[in-house]
């Protein structure tokens, strides 16, 4: 018999986990606070950074590299943020919320944080003000071009408010990026970009901060260099401090699907 599939359908109240399964007339216990096998499983990201709408498989370690055979299953503590479908983190509203991980042959188990971003899209003229960036955009020695930039996105932000989507261009062959940064101010906000990459779910900083100013910088013969080198920062949103073996309990509307 093999457990294919787990998934909730409700947000998470508690830090306890007790998953009983009984099918075929054996009995699965599974408690997270109970020993585990000698090796780990350990999830690659502690922070996954989405957009709504965005699909991503959370990648997992093991060690020794034989507990591989495992089957892993997947757990949201709040599937209206994000859900599994199969194997498969979905993101569904802007919100943060824990990826549960564990299998039930060893009693392997982690978690890990899953920030959902809204949206990234916007309206011209929400605010009377802008300021252009006419830029040159290298991701980790990749320059972005119109025909190799679509799973980048790249934003302007204001603290945690949008304020700006990067489009990319070409003029006269040469390729670009067109940054229009709006504000309510004629001028000081604190500008950080970030370059979302929607093939890793995750988001990181340009070191680079611009204060508003209503002026243009850069222009296509001497475009503005935007750099994102190996060192570039992670951005990842204020989580607390939680348990290191956090268990949830399973809401009454589980849906549990057994195959012999």
């Amino acid at each position: 018999m093999n457990i294919r599939r787990i998934t909730t359908r409700g947000p998470v109240a508690t830090l306890l986990l007790v998953l009983l399964l009984t099918a075929c007339g054996e009995f699965y216990d599974f408690n997270t606070s109970s020993p585990v096998t000698a090796g780990e499983m350990s999830l690659k990201r502690q922070v996954v950074t989405m957009v709504v709408g965005d699909h991503y498989a959370i990648p997992v370690d093991f060690s020794p590299e034989e507990l591989s055979n495992n089957a892993v299953f997947w757990l949201s503590e709040d599937d209206a943020i994000a859900t599994f479908e199969n194997d498969t983190l979905v993101a569904l509203s802007e919100g943060l919320t824990r990826a549960f991980a564990f299998t039930t042959i060893d009693r392997l188990r982690d978690t890990c944080w899953v920030y959902v971003m809204p949206a990234i899209y916007m309206a011209p003229g929400n605010y009377p003000y802008d300021m252009v960036i006419y830029a040159s955009v290298d991701v980790h020695g990749t320059r972005l071009t119109t025909d190799n930039a679509q799973p980048y996105i790249i934003a302007a932000f204001v603290g945690d408010e949008l304020r700006g989507i990067g489009q990319m261009k070409r003029r006269a062959g040469i390729d670009y990026m067109e940054m229009r940064v709006w504000s309510p101010f004629t001028g000081g906000d604190e500008v950080r970009l970030r370059c979302y990459y929607r093939g890793q779910a995750r988001a990181e900083l340009f070191p680079d901060v611009f204060t508003f100013d209503g002026e243009m910088h850069g222009e296509l013969t001497h475009l503005y260099p935007l750099v994102l080198g190996d060192d570039a920062e992670e951005y990842e949103p204020d989580v607390e401090p939680v348990d290191d073996n956090p268990i949830i309990e399973l809401p009454d509307t589980t849906v549990v699907e057994i195959y012999d």
